[in-house]
Formats: structure tokens, sequence, C-alpha cells
């Protein structure tokens, strides 16, 4: 079911030229270690190894197994993962460069938003203006937006890839950003999903003060107490952005 699901969303690049910016832009070098989520026949794959010190193929669908198994034997520096990206446990790696099924793009820049690394993606267009947009459009460009910064590169037609995209799509480079006091701790409060908010918070400002003033701190705040018992994964944009403003008053007060 997946398989088929995500061969009626992968679109896979024709147009050389565009591989080559993909890559170019990525700035990859004999120190880096690559990953490529839905490597397919490997375009992308191959660009990467004359560069790069390692590269990651992650590919579900086992009827490109003779392309990347050549380039796999041809390039030793290809390591081929089979199965699902989200259900992986992957060495490490500290780029990634790829042109992933679209309908994976919010969980992989999920699953990088707690340790960010460089990212250099094909994605559509209107997935990445949430993420460069100077206001939040969701949760997920709200927390992108704290440890990347975003940027569309170049616009790519539908035909650049087989089978043809049926709307624009780009090049977007994400670069992590050096963490200012309360987006670090911002960071630490959605990384404790299955918290409660009020928890949360304590635990954040614990690290600042003493467990009874960091009570107080939550305790004062103007946060309702039907958010501060939601739990992390739960809030909304609003919400977060409620969140987000106390944290700040508390790193300005100097606490």
């Amino acid at each position: 079911m997946e398989l088929a699901r995500l061969k009626a969303d992968q679109h896979f690049l024709i147009d050389k030229n565009v591989v080559d910016r993909l890559v170019d832009v990525s700035e990859v070098s004999g120190d880096d270690v690559v990953l490529d989520v839905g490597a397919g026949t490997g375009v992308i794959t191959e660009k990467l190894a004359e560069k790069a010190k390692m590269v990651y193929a992650v590919e579900l669908d086992k009827t490109f197994e003779p392309q990347l198994a050549r380039l796999a034997a041809r390039y030793g520096n290809i390591r081929v993962f089979w199965g699902s990206f989200l259900g992986l446990k992957l060495p490490f790696y500290n780029k990634v460069v790829s042109n992933p099924p679209f309908s994976i793009l919010e969980p992989l820049l999920q699953r990088h938003l707690k340790k960010p690394v460089p990212m250099s993606l094909i994605a559509p267009l209107r997935f990445a203006q949430t993420l460069t947009s100077e206001r939040y459009d969701s949760l997920l460009s709200f927390r992108a937006q704290l440890a990347y910064r975003s940027m569309v590169l170049d616009v790519l037609d539908g035909n650049v890839f087989n089978p043809p995209y049926p709307g624009k799509a780009c090049i977007l480079l994400l670069r992590p950003l050096d963490l200012g006091e309360a987006e670090r701790l911002m960071m630490i409060f959605f990384s404790q999903s299955g918290s409660k908010v009020r928890n949360a918070l304590r635990n954040v400002f614990w690290s600042r003060t003493s467990k009874r003033e960091a009570t107080k701190l939550v305790e004062l705040s103007n946060l309702s107490d039907g958010v501060l018992n939601k739990r992390v994964c739960r809030i909304t944009l609003d919400e977060a952005t409620a969140v987000y403003e106390l944290i700040k008053r508390v790193v300005l007060t100097g606490i």
C-alpha cells in the first residue's frame, strides 16, 4: 500500500541540468556523508558519489535494484538502504540532497528539526513558499523557521520530471541557523512532544532557575489551563506562538 502511494507521488528528475544544479548548490565535498531519499534510478546518487565521501541511497521500490546495484558496484562510496526512510535507522550523515516523494517532505523535515543538517531538496513550489514566507502558514513552517534559513533557488516546470509534475516545483535550500537562547529553549520545548505543555515549560525553565521559580513562571503566565494541559504534539500554531512569546519574555528578563 505504501509503495503504491509513493509510486504515484514520486516524480523522477529527467533533466540532467537540474540534477547538476541541485548537487552544485549543495556544496558537497569529500568530507561529506550525504543522504539521498527516494534514489530511484540513482541519477542524483551517482552525481553525489563523484563528490562525497559516502552516499546513502534510500529507496523503497525494489524495481530500481538493478540500477542502484550497478552504481554501488561502480563506485566504492554508495550504500543502498531498502525500505521507507521513515522506518529506517540510518548511520550518521551530515547533508541531505534529494528529490524525495513529495508526500514525505513534511516528515522528512520534521525528522531533522531536532538536529538540523543542511538540506537541498526538490519540492513543490507551494510547499517551499510556506517555509520561506514571513508569515507562518502552519506549525511546521513555524518550527522550520526556528531551525532553518530557507531559500527557493530555481523554479522548475513539471516537464523536468517523469511522470510530469502537474504544477511548479523548485530547488529548496534549508540551512541550519545559529540558534539564539529563546530559539534553543523553544526547540527543547518541542522535543518533549509527549509531555503536557505545563511540564515541558517547567523543564525548559528549570535549566535557568529553581524548580519553584520555574513552576511560578508557568502558572503565572497568560497561557490558559486548556493550553497548559495539552500535549506538546497537539498544540496549534497560535498556541505555539504564545509559548514562544512567553519564552522570549523570560529570556529578556535574564532569568
